[in-house]
C-alpha cells in the first residue's frame, strides 16, 4: 500500500506499541533509502551478484519498492523489491535503533556468517551490515541495518485457539494463501526441523549453541509447498555455551549435550498465544519432535566430522539410564536461566516441568536410533 504524505508524518514505532519521540515513518524510509544507495549502490550490486545476476548495472533497475513489514520489540523489518531485472528480486533489511539492538545486530551478522560456514541450508543469506546516520529536524539519528535474503513463501506460525476443534493448535500465518491451522503431523515436522537445525549448529566440542531463541519471537519460519514443509532459522542473537565448565573433558561433553537436549525439549514447547499474548505450551508431540530432531541432527554432524560425542548408541544408553525424577533434578541447573529471561515463561515452566520430565523420560525410553 502506497503511503500518503500524512502517513509518512506518523511516528516511527520503536516497538509494536511504543512511538519514537521524534522520528517519523518518513525518517525511517529515508534511512532505508540511504542504506540501499550507500557506496554508490555497491552494497546492492554485490547482493544482486550473489543472486547470480552478474551482468547488471543500477541503471537496469526500473523501480525500488520499500515496504515496512514488521516493527518488533528489538528489530524492524522492511523488504525491498526491485523491478526491471530478468527475475523477481526481493531483499530484507533488518534495522536496529536502540544501542543494545545495534550492538546485537552487528554481532548477529557475524554469527549468521559463522553458522552459514557450517551449512547455509537453514538460514537466509546475509550480505552486509552498515551504520546509517540520518539528519532530521530534531538532530542526527544512527541506525544499524543488515541486508539479507528475503525468504519468499516462508511465514511465521504460532499457537492459537481453533474455534472449530476447540483445541489449541499451531496456526500458519500464510499471508498469501490465508491463515490455516496445521495438523499434529505438520506441527511435529516443523518442530522436528527446528530441533534438527539447532542441534546441527550445536558445537559438541566448545558447547556453543544458538541461544536464546523463542517461537514467540518468530525465530523460525516455515514454507509449505507441494505437501512438504521447509523450516529456516532467521535470527541468531548469540552463539556461546549455555552451560559452562571449568574444563573440557569427555564427561563434560556428555553432560553438556544432555543439558542441550533438556533445554531443547522444553523450550521447543514454548510459544506466545497468537504471537503476542501470554505464554503458551505446545502439546506432547513437541517432545517427540525435539528428540527426533536432536538425534537426526547429531547424526548429520558425523558427515562433516563434527560428531565428537562418540557412539550415539552409548549416548542414548546413558540418557535412557535416567529415571523421570533424575531428569527433573537435572533441570535444576537451567531454572535460574529461565527465571532471568522471562518471568511469565518461568511461571509456566515451573507449573509444567514435572509433567514434562515424565513425558521426556517416556519418549526417550521408547526411542530407537533407527528413527533418525
Amino acid at each position: 500500500m502506497a503511503l500518503s504524505s500524512e502517513d509518512l508524518e506518523q511516528s516511527f514505532l520503536t516497538s509494536p506499541s511504543e512511538k519514537h519521540p521524534s522520528l517519523t515513518l518518513k525518517d525511517y524510509f529515508g534511512a532505508l533509502q540511504k542504506f540501499i544507495l550507500s557506496h554508490d549502490g555497491a552494497i546492492l550490486l554485490s547482493a544482486l551478484r550473489k543472486q547470480n545476476l552478474q551482468h547488471i548495472d543500477l541503471a537496469d533497475i526500473s523501480e525500488v519498492i520499500i515496504n515496512s513489514e514488521k516493527h518488533g520489540a528489538y528489530y524492524h523489518i522492511a523488504s525491498i523489491a526491485l523491478t526491471g531485472l530478468e527475475k523477481k528480486v526481493r531483499f530484507a533489511i533488518t534495522t536496529a535503533l536502540s544501542e543494545p539492538a545495534k550492538t546485537s545486530l552487528e554481532k548477529e551478522f557475524f554469527i549468521m556468517q559463522q553458522l552459514s560456514d557450517l551449512s547455509p541450508d537453514f538460514l537466509p543469506e546475509t550480505y552486509c551490515v552498515e551504520a546509517v546516520t540520518l539528519s532530521t529536524d530534531s538532530g542526527s539519528e544512527e541506525f544499524v541495518m543488515m541486508l539479507g535474503e528475503w525468504l519468499d513463501g516462508y511465514h511465521e506460525w504460532h499457537l492459537n485457539d481453533n474455534p472449530e476443534s476447540a483445541k489449541r493448535q499451531i496456526q500458519l500465518w500464510d499471508y498469501e494463501q490465508g491463515y490455516r491451522f496445521l495438523s499434529n503431523t505438520e506441527s511435529h515436522e516443523i518442530l522436528r526441523q527446528a530441533a534438527y537445525i539447532l542441534t546441527y549448529y550445536y558445537d559438541q566440542a566448545s558447547f556453543c549453541e544458538v541461544y536464546p531463541w523463542h517461537h514467540g519471537a518468530g525465530d523460525f519460519v516455515v514454507k509449505a509447498e507441494s505437501g512438504a514443509l521447509s523450516v529456516k532459522l532467521i535470527t541468531a542473537r548469540k552463539y556461546e555455551p549455555l552451560v559452562h565448565f571449568d574444563r573440557v573433558a569427555e564427561t563434560d561433553r556428555l553432560v553438556a549435550a544432555i543439558h542441550f537436549l533438556l533445554n531443547l525439549s522444553l523450550r521447543v514447547r514454548l510459544d506466545r498465544l497468537d504471537g503476542v499474548a501470554g505464554p503458551a505450551w505446545i502439546n506432547d508431540f513437541a517432545v517427540h519432535a525435539a528428540v527426533d530432531g536432536f538425534f537426526a541432527g547429531l547424526q548429520a554432524t558425523s558427515a562433516t566430522n563434527r560428531l565428537v560425542l562418540g557412539s550415539l548408541t552409548d549416548f542414548l544408553d546413558v540418557i535412557q539410564s535416567f529415571d523421570a525424577h533424575e531428569i527433573l533434578d537435572m533441570y535444576e541447573s537451567l531454572l535460574h536461566i529461565y527465571e532471568a529471561e522471562d518471568h511469565d515463561d518461568f511461571r509456566l515452566i515451573q507449573a509444567k516441568l514435572p509433567e514434562h520430565a515424565d513425558q521426556l523420560h517416556t519418549v526417550l525410553q521408547d526411542y530407537s536410533l533407527a528413527k533418525s
